[in-house]
């Protein structure tokens, strides 16, 4: 609630702040939902699985379109994005290997829990869809 007055000025740790990163994560996870949707359902299971994946770079490319400078003054955006490249590349070993994917725990919580707390505010439309967090990927 006081968090745009105590950190007026300044970059909030805790959440993705800075107005242009987050024009511009919002349209890139707006996209992402887009780009799930229009998945065909009759895909093979691994290339649907590899089509999710191709989405969730399309999101990261945007982003990082946004330059080294633009992302270095918003503290969580480059850990936000390290969580996103984390499930793809967990999703691509589970496929690879024919198991099961979990989403990965760090610092004690499932990385898409702490990808949460980051755009809690405002940015709801960039929580993980489910369909990233089947331990199936690719299954519809």
């Amino acid at each position: 609630m006081f968090d745009s007055y105590r950190f007026a000025g300044h970059d909030d740790p805790t959440a993705i702040d800075s107005k242009p990163v987050r024009r511009t994560v919002l349209a890139a996870c707006t996209r992402l939902r887009a780009d799930l949707a229009a998945v065909p359902a009759g895909l093979a299971v691994p290339d649907r699985a590899e089509a999710e994946n191709r989405a969730v770079e399309q999101l990261l490319a945007g982003v990082r379109a946004l330059g080294h400078d633009a992302l270095a003054h918003d503290d969580p955006v480059e850990q936000w994005l390290g969580d996103w490249e984390t499930i793809v590349a967990d999703r691509r070993q589970a496929v690879r290997e024919g198991k099961r994917f979990s989403v990965r725990v760090a610092g004690g919580a499932p990385v898409n829990i702490r990808m949460f707390e980051l755009i809690r505010s405002g940015l709801s439309e960039c929580d993980v869809p489910p369909v990233l967090l089947n331990p199936e990927p690719g299954r519809v």
